[in-house]
């Protein structure tokens, strides 16, 4: 996956590996629990590029939790751009007003599925697709790339 979170994501590349099961009291949200009261979940992520109060990030899981990536980078203070659900209370983080409002228009998350690869079933031979980011997300970075660097100089 592709996921543009929000701030500087520090270490550089890393494991999550908190349970994730539902929210005591928001029943519909999933979040990180302690152990023994969710079911495992692994991410692995690696930050590709840092662009201002944004990091870009490439993001693998190694399990299928419902909303996995979402609750494990919220949970590590860096929630997925557009995530209204998990995030949006850390959109102030945000300090370009411009770049805020372009975070509520967006319309969804900056989440996005590039690659998928598994065994034919028959051949067993590896295939691997890749997508690339849609016209929405490639705009979004790119505004915030111009962003970050008309407030650099």
């Amino acid at each position: 996956y592709r996921a543009l979170v929000i701030g500087e994501v520090t270490p550089r590349e890393g494991r999550i590996t908190a349970p994730i099961g539902r929210h005591p009291v928001h029943r519909t949200m999933m979040t990180v629990r302690p152990p023994g009261q969710g079911r495992d979940a692994l991410t692995l992520y690696r930050v590709i590029e840092t662009i201002g109060d944004f990091s870009l990030l490439d993001v693998e899981i190694k399990t299928g939790r419902t909303h996995q990536i979402r609750v494990h980078l919220h949970a590590l203070g860096h929630p997925v751009v557009g995530d209204a659900v998990y995030g949006r209370a850390l959109w102030t983080k945000v300090r370009d007003p411009v770049l805020r409002q372009a975070m509520a228009q967006l319309g969804r998350h900056f989440l996005h599925a590039y690659r998928l690869g598994f065994r034919h079933p028959r051949s067993g031979q590896k295939l691997e697709f890749t997508s690339p980011l849609p016209e929405e997300l490639t705009a979004f970075l790119a505004l915030a790339r111009e962003r970050a660097t008309s407030s650099a100089a």
